[in-house]
């Protein structure tokens, strides 16, 4: 079988396209599970320290009626002061997370940090996406 001259090398040039396909699309699914993967590390962050700040109870309010129903009036100082020792011992600097409403017995904390892209980083060197998580968390009193 004979090929007509002006059809030689067409096959290389749609290997070479379709490759270069198959590697753009690696590449934004291996940064997109970077992303969904640290997503999901903060989410896990803002919920212990949604539960670090229910630790954040008011003793004076406990003595003084602070008991509403079931459930204990929380001090937004205290629940504070328990998310930043939370985040001292799980998180690393680049995560902040504070709370950012608090409603008696319950608390909502805040967190975001920054998803470092490897690919399209070591491409371009402006790899980094902000993500946000939230979380609350609720007191109960129990009669013990």
């Amino acid at each position: 079988m004979r090929r007509m001259a002006d059809e030689r090398g067409q096959m290389t040039v749609l290997i070479i396209g379709f490759g270069v396909i198959i590697i753009l699309l690696m590449v934004v699914v291996f940064d997109a599970s970077q992303v969904f993967i640290y997503r999901r590390g903060l989410a896990a962050i803002a919920d212990g320290a949604a539960l670090a700040a229910t630790n954040g109870i008011d003793d004076e309010a406990i003595y003084t009626g602070g008991v509403i129903g079931n459930k204990v009036v929380l001090s937004e100082e205290l629940a504070r002061i328990e998310v930043q020792a939370y985040m001292q011992d799980v998180a690393d600097d680049s995560i902040n997370c504070d709370v950012t409403g608090i409603n008696a017995a319950e608390v909502t904390v805040d967190c975001e940090g920054t998803a470092h892209l490897p690919i399209v980083n070591a491409i371009s060197g402006a790899g980094a996406l902000t993500v946000y998580a939230e979380a609350s968390a609720e007191t109960f009193a129990t009669a013990g």
